[in-house]
């Protein structure tokens, strides 16, 4: 289940200018740009002609000599993001026009590139315009909606709108916290806290998978260095269990704790918990309170691992492995506390099943449904067999904003399964990482380090509005990641913070109620012939959508009404329809705007998409008229009076 890299990205790896002959034949150096990679096997090509291993010195900047025929699955060596790899050819001449790298990797199967001129990814800041008297005399559209008062399709789970925090990058430490992880950034905890996240998952990810929460606890200057194996990279362990407390404390957010199932026992996962929710008069709660917090923090959900079926991930194995291998992490961690919510590793239901999910999470309820809570899956749209070096910018617009009825569809095919193999118990799912995520650009430092665009504060929108059609089954999701890498915020090495696109329908959707209705749109719409494994092709996809949450009361209402349309205004009708038709009157409203479609945030332009207070539209004999720019999300709240 290897990602599949196009070779544009790799291409990238190749310092530019660090070709260089020498008497005895040539020298080069790479720098992975993508993400950190486990080498099993280095080889080159010069003409088509294979270089001997022999003939090959790797050398990593500040390392030693690593000769390419010593290199195994056996005697591998990690390759961390943006350290320098120096390789040197002696015996062998070359070129540069010539050369191809080919590199095996434990996480994503062999690598191979030529070194030559191509296409580097690239995006557009600017929509298309088209002939100018088109674009100013592109006419409103009308989108017309009914909301049926009287139609409760379910109950929002508040931890929907959750989101991910985990030690990978600058995420942590320069993100959240300063960079020696002593105190957290006051301007980065006064953004999330503006978004009322409900849940926030930690510590990865990838990096959970190997984590020992123990050397994170206590004193700070005995706390041991950690080596990361999943991002290769070393972790000071000065954030940690109680930190981390500390943040969802801050910004009153739930707790959601990942164990480390890969390196990890099931007595260390106990004693988690224990740490966590157990009295200050037992062991683990004395540990806790010599630690400055004797009440007990009451962390109800805990990860049962992340991702085992990726070959990239510490302790990978099969469905069936993993269920003999969880079983005793679930007895050790509930004989200690019985109440807590479960989240088993699950796997992505896409169309025409490329990734074997069903078989993978029909095993996995077999052996543990009559055990677990939730059952999980990630997302991260477009899939890698969608990259493109340079897309036609109004395809990629269009394939993104359809993207949600896609994991929508996903989410469908989990739920008919678990209905089938656990009829008799009620698990919900778990959507605990997603996002947009494209190629990087070539002046990226990683494949996470993402530019977001209006057009992806749409697709968020979208996402939220999803969860709500799909209320009564998904349980949590949660956005990757928080700050800084695919970020909501980011936080310049020197400089304020600043919110991206994918910020604003968080806040937004702050103000969403508990009750979903049924609503009904017509708008013009548009078809997309999709884009990787997970965007499918779509017709009929609507460019006004809504969603319409009520308070259990009934006395209080909250629209959402995105105008997806790239170009053209549209001038909005709504119908509030019921029985007995009770009245509302519109109390406030909320725009998210920017300059263009493709507009993004940035240091030097953080305003390019802002979140306006706007006059909400009057409600007359039960309907509201209004106009709605394009590119926009509004939320308007109206109470019964």
């Amino acid at each position: 289940m290897a990602p599949k890299i196009p070779e544009f990205i790799l291409r990238n790896m190749f310092v530019k200018g660090s070709f260089k002959l020498t008497e005895s034949g040539f020298s080069f150096q790479i720098r992975d740009t993508y993400a950190p990679a486990t080498v099993t096997g280095f080889r080159l090509e010069v003409n088509g002609q294979p270089v001997p291993l022999e003939s090959i010195q790797l050398i990593l900047e500040g390392g030693e000599s690593n000769p390419a025929v010593n290199i195994s699955p056996e005697t591998p060596f990690a390759l961390p993001v943006n350290v320098a790899l120096d390789v040197i050819v002696q015996g062998t001449s070359g070129s540069e026009e010539g050369l191809r790298i080919s590199v095996d990797t434990r996480e994503a199967g062999t690598l191979s590139f030529t070194v030559k001129a191509g296409q580097k990814a690239s995006q557009p800041t600017r929509y298309p315009k088209g002939k100018f008297w088109k674009q100013i005399l592109a006419p409103v559209f009308t989108g017309q909606a009914v909301v049926h008062l009287d139609s409760v399709t379910g109950e929002i789970d508040p931890r929907v709108y959750g989101h991910f925090v985990e030690h990978l990058e600058n995420c942590v430490y320069g993100g959240i916290f300063t960079p020696d992880g002593r105190e957290m950034n006051a301007d980065v905890v006064e953004w999330i806290e503006a978004m009322k996240p409900t849940i926030i998952r930690y510590p990865g990810g990838n990096f959970a998978s190997d984590y020992h929460w123990e050397e994170g606890i206590g004193p700070r200057d005995k706390r041991p260095v950690h080596y990361d194996r999943a991002w290769h990279r070393e972790d000071s362990n000065q954030v940690g269990t109680d930190e981390f407390m500390a943040l969802c404390e801050a910004v009153g957010a739930e707790p959601f704790l990942v164990i480390n199932d890969g390196s990890g026992t099931p007595e260390e996962a106990a004693r988690w918990v224990a740490y966590c929710n157990a009295p200050v008069d037992t062991e683990m709660g004395a540990k806790r309170a010599a630690n400055g917090h004797p009440e007990p923090y009451g962390v109800k959900v805990w990860g049962l691992g992340n991702e085992v079926w990726g070959e990239w991930q510490v302790g990978h194995t099969d469905a069936t492995g993993y269920v003999q291998r969880i079983k005793p992490f679930i007895a050790a961690m509930r004989a200690v506390d019985p109440e807590i919510e479960l989240v088993a590793v699950g796997l992505d239901m896409l169309a025409g099943d490329p990734h074997h999910a069903e078989a993978w999470n029909r095993t996995v309820l077999e052996g543990i449904g009559d055990q677990v809570d939730h059952l999980s899956f990630h997302v991260y749209q477009p899939s890698e067999e969608g990259y493109q070096a340079e897309y036609d910018p109004e395809e990629l617009y269009h394939n993104i904003i359809s993207a949600p009825y896609s994991v929508e569809d996903a989410i469908r095919r989990m739920r008919l399964l678990i209905e089938e193999v656990v009829p008799n118990r009620k698990i919900g799912i778990a959507l605990d990482e997603y996002n947009v995520k494209y190629p990087p650009r070539p002046e990226a430092h990683t494949m996470h380090e993402q530019a977001y665009a209006l057009r992806d504060g749409l697709y968020i929108a979208g996402m939220l509005n999803m969860f709500h059609r799909q209320s009564r089954v998904l349980k949590i999701a949660d956005l990757a990641l928080l700050v800084n890498t695919l970020p909501a915020i980011v936080k310049p090495e020197n400089g304020p913070a600043y919110p991206t696109a994918l910020f604003f329908p968080f806040m937004l959707y702050s103000h969403m109620e508990k009750q979903v209705l049924e609503a009904t749109t017509w708008s013009p719409d548009f078809a997309v012939k999709g884009l990787g494994l997970n965007i499918s092709p779509r017709n009929n996809v609507p460019y006004l959508e809504l969603t319409v949450t009520r308070s259990e009361d009934g006395r209080r209402l909250t629209l959402g009404i995105a105008n997806r349309h790239p170009q053209r205004d549209a001038k909005v009708m709504v119908n509030l329809k019921g029985e007995g038709e009770p009245v509302y009157k519109s109390k406030e409203a909320w725009l998210m705007l920017g300059k263009d479609p493709l507009a993004v945030n940035t240091a030097a332009e953080p305003e390019n998409i802002e979140l306006y207070t706007t006059k909400p539209p009057v409600v007359r004999y039960g309907w509201l008229d209004f106009p709605l720019p394009k590119a926009s999300l509004m939320v308007i709240t109206l109470e019964q009076g």
